[in-house]
């Protein structure tokens, strides 16, 4: 029965505007497209006028409309000025149908006697506070049309993986913020909604870019928790985890695309959205087994 019911769609999509926070590449990007592919109205959050402009061009041919803003979730300025835009350009629609909390970054991965506090402050203000200032921005448009609020979490809110520290934190912290405005916004026939996905082929876990984030991070340890490790340490785990990565991510990054969609227009949404393999057969059975055991077959396969 939960099957059938998920296929049931929103009508009068065109009539349906979205804001999408991180639309200059990636899931972002490729959402809009698809809004704009169905006809729907929407305000395209870009970091850069590089980004907004290839939206621009990809976009032409599509009978949405799409109006691009240049916003940078992580600053408390930006986002209230692009607020203020859309109560305006919004009017027509009668608000905001969805919010989608998209834009984020990996930031500085690696062991936690690596980095600095400053490493996660900088993930936590685009994943975690950027999904608050965008959401505490915002919702007054969503409550208008009793819509909904779409946030990207990840799997690793279910379960920690060594090595990516400043990443899991602001997404454990972005999944409990959600949890807690699902319960609030339900007063106003407003729902939120949770994708988690897996690991996707993405920018962010793509071999030259992972090398790279992680020499930079290198360079910048302290002598003595270099002598403590050891170099040989470094380029060991360099390598695992970027074949890792390889090895785990999916190509196929329509099925997240898929989730953002389907959360944004179905009659009857999921709550959240497991997506991928991994996630789904690995990560979070994974989570539901006793502390103990998890934490012996996660260190017995770092050793494989």
């Amino acid at each position: 029965i939960t099957q059938v019911l998920s296929l049931f769609e929103l009508a009068d999509l065109d009539k349906r505007a979205v804001f999408i926070s991180g639309c200059d590449t990636g899931f972002g990007h490729l959402l809009a497209l698809k809004c704009l592919q169905r006809g729907m109205p929407v305000f395209a959050g870009c970091l850069t006028e590089r980004g907004a402009a290839s939206l621009r061009d990809a976009s032409s041919a599509l009978p949405g409309r799409l109006d691009t803003i240049i916003v940078d979730v992580a600053s408390d300025e930006s986002v209230a000025n692009a607020a203020k835009y859309l109560d305006k350009a919004t009017k027509p629609y009668g608000g905001l149908h969805g919010v989608v909390n998209n834009a984020g970054i990996v930031g500085s991965s690696f062991f936690d006697d690596m980095l600095t506090t400053k490493d996660y402050k900088e993930v936590v203000e685009v994943n975690t506070y950027g999904v608050i200032r965008v959401t505490q921005a915002m919702k007054h448009l969503v409550k208008k049309t009793r819509g909904r609020v779409v946030s990207i979490a990840s799997i690793c809110a279910r379960i920690g993986i060594q090595g990516i520290g400043p990443y899991t934190v602001s997404k454990y912290a972005a999944t409990g913020y959600c949890e807690v405005i699902r319960q609030e916004l339900r007063h106003f026939g407003v729902s939120v909604h949770i994708l988690e996905p897996g690991f996707f082929r993405t920018p962010l876990i793509d071999e030259k870019i992972v090398h790279a984030r992680l020499d930079k991070m290198w360079k910048t340890v302290p002598e003595s928790i270099k002598q403590e490790y050891g170099e040989k340490f470094f380029q060991d785990s360099r390598e695992r985890i970027t074949s890792s990565l390889q090895l785990i991510g999916s190509p196929k990054i329509h099925l997240v695309i898929d989730a953002y969609f389907h959360a944004l227009t179905a009659r009857f949404p999921h709550l959240r959205y497991q997506i991928g393999a991994d996630a789904k057969y690995l990560f979070v059975p994974l989570a539901y087994l006793p502390t103990g055991l998890r934490d012996a077959i996660t260190h017995a396969a770092a050793k494989v």
